[in-house]
């Protein structure tokens, strides 16, 4: 009888044991397959803001099969690829005002064509709508030297120019979207027009001008030729004759660079300029080893 009870009571405790089990809804949930990322990235006076989904290749074929050539793709998962400008930033060569919009792409074998519309609502391609395009434009795309299981966009190649690209990468495909700021742009247009279109003669523009070139890594002789027009109208500026000894030197001419120098550590020392007189001493002693043993050959 004792068993018996005994036996009863654990029946019952097992019976209230699965019970309770079965009262408790599961809650494994599985890894999201494709993982929405954004990315923000400062550039110019501002940043770029992108969002998007990754997904993986998975052992599947992607360019030209998972993603077929010459059709519609949202360039990532989920919903559409969306870049969010704080100011006007020039994109595949054009400028494309503050605001957010969503990136497509049509891949193909040889070029691929991007795409920059007004919707960034849309739920991946759905409800796409080329009539409000703001931008189109074509890419080459090329090999990686590794392979990308899940898709990447990430910034690069930037540059004193204020130029980087926006770059797409999966499996073993790249593609550079060109970036460039608006005030590298401006300030470009602004040299055409007022020193190459209709040269103007005003030192102060010539040498911000050299200045700008001179940082930029642009043409070094246009540089230079503007420099010394600069310093024929305004020899009395230190900046000036700074700026054309570092030129000159760059341009392996150190006999004139160490003049030049001479000439700007006079300029500082009358405008009692200390910190550019201790460099500038340091720097002439430099380049009058160099002179000399330009001479030596």
């Amino acid at each position: 009888m004792k068993n018996t009870i005994i036996t009863c009571l654990l029946s019952a405790f097992a019976i209230g044991i699965f019970a309770q089990a079965n009262d408790t809804k599961a809650t494994l949930k599985a890894p999201t397959a494709s993982p929405d990322a954004t990315l923000v990235q400062n550039f110019g006076e501002s940043d770029i803001t992108v969002t998007y989904g990754r997904p993986s290749a998975r052992g599947r074929k992607i360019f030209g099969q998972l993603i077929p050539f010459d059709s519609l793709w949202r360039t990532g998962a989920n919903d559409c690829t969306a870049l969010a400008l704080r100011e006007t930033v020039i994109i595949g060569g054009k400028k494309i005002p503050a605001g957010k919009y969503s990136l497509f792409s049509i891949p193909a074998q040889e070029e691929w064509t991007l795409i920059l519309n007004r919707d960034a609502t849309l739920h991946g391609a759905f409800g796409y709508d080329p009539q409000v395009d703001i931008h189109r434009f074509k890419v080459k795309p090329e090999a990686t030297g590794r392979f990308y299981e899940t898709f990447t966009i990430e910034f690069g190649d930037f540059n004193p120019r204020g130029e980087s690209s926006l770059n797409l990468m999966w499996e073993n495909t790249m593609v550079k979207i060109p970036l460039q700021t608006i005030a590298d742009f401006n300030n470009m247009a602004e040299i055409q027009k007022r020193l190459i279109d209709k040269p103007e003669k005003n030192a102060d523009l010539l040498f911000q001008a050299a200045a700008y070139y001179y940082a930029t890594k642009r043409d070094i002789q246009q540089a230079k030729t503007w420099v010394e027009a600069a310093e024929k109208m305004d020899d009395k500026t230190f900046s000036i004759p700074n700026l054309a000894q570092k030129i000159y030197a760059d341009l392996g001419d150190y006999s004139t660079a160490l003049a030049a120098a001479q000439r700007a550590l006079a300029l500082a020392e009358k405008e009692k300029l200390s910190s550019s007189i201790k460099d500038l001493s340091k720097r002439i002693a430099d380049l009058q080893k160099r002179a000399s043993a330009g001479k030596e050959r």
